[in-house]
C-alpha cells in the first residue's frame, strides 16, 4: 500500500485538470464517508418545532437508519432532522449528498457524478434538478441593475433531449427525432410507430418526412433558444431563456422591465429589441454598431466574457447542453456559481449543503413536479408549453 501511494504521489504532477479536479472529488467523497452520519450531524439544528403542524411539544423517539427520529406529542406524527428538506427521501447519505454538490460546483458531468458517489445517472440527474429547483426559489427574481449595464443575448439548440414521444415529434414538431437515419430507416421508424398508413393520406408531409436532413437550421432560427444575459459593473446579473428563435422587444420587456435604477445605462449591439424596451423604462440606451468593439466608454466585454463561461458550462463536444424544458434550471445554478465564484470550492459546497438540509420554501420539490413542469420562456406558439 506504501508504495502504491509512494507513486500516486509521484505521478501527481502529470495529471490533467480535469484530472485532478476528478481526483480531488473522489477524495473529497471518501473524506465524508469515512465520518458516520452522527459525526455529520452534530452541527446541524435540533428541530424546534414539527414541521407538520408546528407544535414544540416533541422528544425523541429512536434512531433510523442512523438518523435521530422525533416524536410530536399533538399531531402524533415522526420526522428526523431533514424532514421537508430535499434531503429527505433522497436515498442518499450526507456523504453522497457533498459528493453530488461537489460534482455540480465543479461542472461535472452526471455519469462521473454517478461513478463517483456510487449511484445512478438518473438519482444524480433527479436530485440536482431538485437542488436547481430550490435555487430557483430562493433566488429566481436574479439582479436589478443600478449602473452600466451590458446586455446581449447567446443561443443554444433548442432540445427535447429524453423525449419519447414519437407522435410529438412527427405531428407537433413535423420532423423525425434529431438521429442519422437513412431513407430505408426513416420508413421503417413511421412503420414501427404506426404512422405510415395515415402519412399515406398526406403524401407531401410524408415526403417532407423522408427527405428531411437532421441538420439545424443556419443562423438564428426556431430551433435555436434564446437566453437574454445582462451585467453592470456592480457585479449584478441576470441570465435566462427569454424566447425561442430571435429575440423581440417583448420578450426584452418581460424579463427586465423594472428592473434598472433611473440613471442606469442600457449598453447593448444594433438588436432593434432593444429601443423600444429603453424608451418605455425611460433609461439611457447606448448601442454599439455591428462593425464597431466599443462607443467612447461603452462597450460589451464583460457580457461577451460570460458568455464564454456560459459555453465553457455547455461543452459542445460532450453535448451537456440540457433539454430546453431544463434550460432555465440549469442557468440557475450557473447564475448561483457566478455569484459565488469569489468562494472556494469547498465552501460553495457547505453553502449548498445548508441550502439542502433545512427548510424549503417551495414544497414538493419531486419527480413529478420537475417532469411535469412548463417551459419558462416565449414559445411563440412553435410548441407546447408543455412538452
Amino acid at each position: 500500500m506504501s508504495d502504491f501511494f509512494s507513486e500516486l504521489m509521484k505521478s501527481v504532477d502529470s495529471l490533467t485538470d480535469e484530472q485532478v479536479n476528478e481526483l480531488m472529488s473522489r477524495l473529497e467523497v471518501k473524506r465524508a464517508g469515512s465520518q458516520n452520519i452522527k459525526e455529520l450531524s452534530k452541527d446541524e439544528e435540533i428541530p424546534t418545532a414539527c414541521p407538520h403542524c408546528g407544535s414544540i411539544d416533541i422528544k425523541k423517539h429512536g434512531r433510523k437508519s442512523g438518523r435521530q427520529r422525533y416524536y410530536c406529542k399533538d399531531c402524533h406524527k415522526t420526522f428526523v432532522e431533514t424532514s421537508r428538506s430535499l434531503q429527505y427521501h433522497s436515498r442518499l447519505t450526507p456523504a453522497q449528498w457533498r459528493g453530488l454538490l461537489l460534482g455540480m460546483v465543479q461542472n461535472l458531468s452526471l455519469s462521473k457524478i454517478a461513478d463517483m458517489i456510487d449511484t445512478s445517472v438518473t438519482t444524480v440527474w433527479h436530485n440536482r434538478q431538485k437542488v436547481c429547483m430550490a435555487l430557483q426559489a430562493m433566488y429566481g427574481e436574479q439582479d436589478s441593475f443600478v449602473d452600466i449595464a451590458e446586455c446581449d443575448e447567446c443561443y443554444t439548440a433548442l432540445s427535447f433531449k429524453g423525449k419519447r414521444d414519437p407522435a410529438f415529434f412527427i405531428y407537433t414538431l413535423g420532423r423525425m427525432p434529431r438521429h442519422n437515419r437513412t431513407y430505408e430507416e426513416k420508413v421503417y421508424y413511421l412503420k414501427k410507430y404506426g404512422f405510415w398508413n395515415e402519412l399515406q393520406k398526406d403524401p407531401v408531409m410524408l415526403e417532407n418526412l423522408l427527405s428531411s436532413s437532421n441538420t439545424y437550421k443556419r443562423g438564428i432560427s426556431n430551433d435555436q433558444t434564446c437566453i437574454l444575459t445582462c451585467k453592470d459593473r456592480s457585479g449584478n446579473l441576470y441570465v435566462k431563456p427569454a424566447c425561442i428563435g430571435r429575440l423581440e422587444t417583448a420578450d426584452v420587456e418581460k424579463c427586465l422591465q423594472g428592473r434598472f435604477a433611473s440613471d442606469a445605462i442600457l449598453v447593448t449591439d444594433s438588436h432593434n429589441a432593444y429601443p423600444g424596451f429603453a424608451h418605455k423604462e425611460r433609461i439611457q440606451l447606448e448601442q454599439i454598431e455591428a462593425d464597431k468593439h466599443a462607443k467612447g466608454a461603452y462597450n460589451l466585454g464583460r457580457i461577451n466574457a460570460l458568455h464564454a463561461r456560459i459555453a465553457d458550462y455547455y461543452p459542445k463536444q460532450s453535448e451537456r447542453a440540457p433539454a430546453t424544458k431544463y434550460l432555465d434550471l440549469s442557468l440557475m445554478l450557473f447564475w448561483w456559481l457566478e455569484k459565488n465564484g469569489q468562494l472556494s470550492t469547498t465552501d460553495k459546497v457547505d453553502k449548498l449543503y445548508a441550502l439542502i438540509s433545512h427548510d424549503i420554501a417551495t414544497p414538493g420539490i419531486d419527480y413529478e413536479s420537475i417532469t411535469n413542469r412548463e417551459l419558462e420562456l416565449n414559445t411563440k406558439g412553435l410548441v407546447p408549453k408543455k412538452v
